[in-house]
């Protein structure tokens, strides 16, 4: 992947990788805990991995944190047939599109107007999002072997009562990022900027 880097503080890096492992465990392992109504940031992890970390490991890392999640709950649970069918590896594409989206829409909010990065971020995720929704919902219904008389308009009631609290789910995710994002680097740009303008009065 090449594009224009914009390099973070190795601490900045792995404070984003574990807040974003932390999430993962909070909101995919409900099915440990049933006081955990927390939407699935699984999607939104794999985006936001790719606009911060990076890093193509952090992108395995991230799948395999989430394949162990889905073995050991569904050992939990007794119940394998489920979750982990045929079609279980045709994730790797959906969370493959939504890091490969979120590396090249990382914000920049230094060279791009505020509204611009917003604008860029939504589309991507929107677009990001469907993609992954209809590789993972269709690869599902298609090959786990449980809808063989499935039928074209049964598949759009059911993508119909799906599709948009799938895409919807990472939407709080990535905004509460890209506040963090916003802030911090105003933050640090302005310090920046008054500690150069204050070495110059001094000269």
């Amino acid at each position: 992947m090449k594009s224009v880097e914009q390099k973070s503080p190795i601490s900045l890096l792995i404070a984003v990788l574990a807040t974003l492992t932390l999430l993962m465990l909070a909101t995919r392992t409900h099915h440990f805990a049933s006081f955990n109504h927390l939407p699935s940031a699984s999607i939104a992890v794999f985006f936001l991995a790719g606009m911060y970390l990076r890093n193509i490991k952090a992108f395995w890392f991230f799948y395999i944190l989430t394949l162990t999640i889905d073995l050991a709950s569904s050992y939990y649970r007794g119940q394998f047939g489920d979750c982990i069918t045929i079609s279980y590896p045709a994730l790797v594409l959906s969370y493959g599109v939504m890091f490969t989206v979120g590396y090249y829409t990382r914000p920049n909010w230094q060279q791009s107007a505020w509204q611009v990065n917003i604008v860029k971020v939504a589309l991507a995720l929107f677009v990001a999002s469907s993609i992954a929704f209809f590789i993972s919902n269709g690869s599902y219904y298609a090959l786990s072997g449980k809808f063989v008389e499935l039928s074209w308009a049964e598949y759009a009631t059911r993508v119909d009562k799906y599709f948009f609290k799938s895409i919807s789910n990472p939407i709080f995710y990535v905004v509460v990022a890209m506040v963090i994002d916003f802030t911090l680097s105003h933050f640090f740009v302005d310090k920046a900027i008054n500690n150069k303008a204050h070495v110059n009065n001094w000269l």
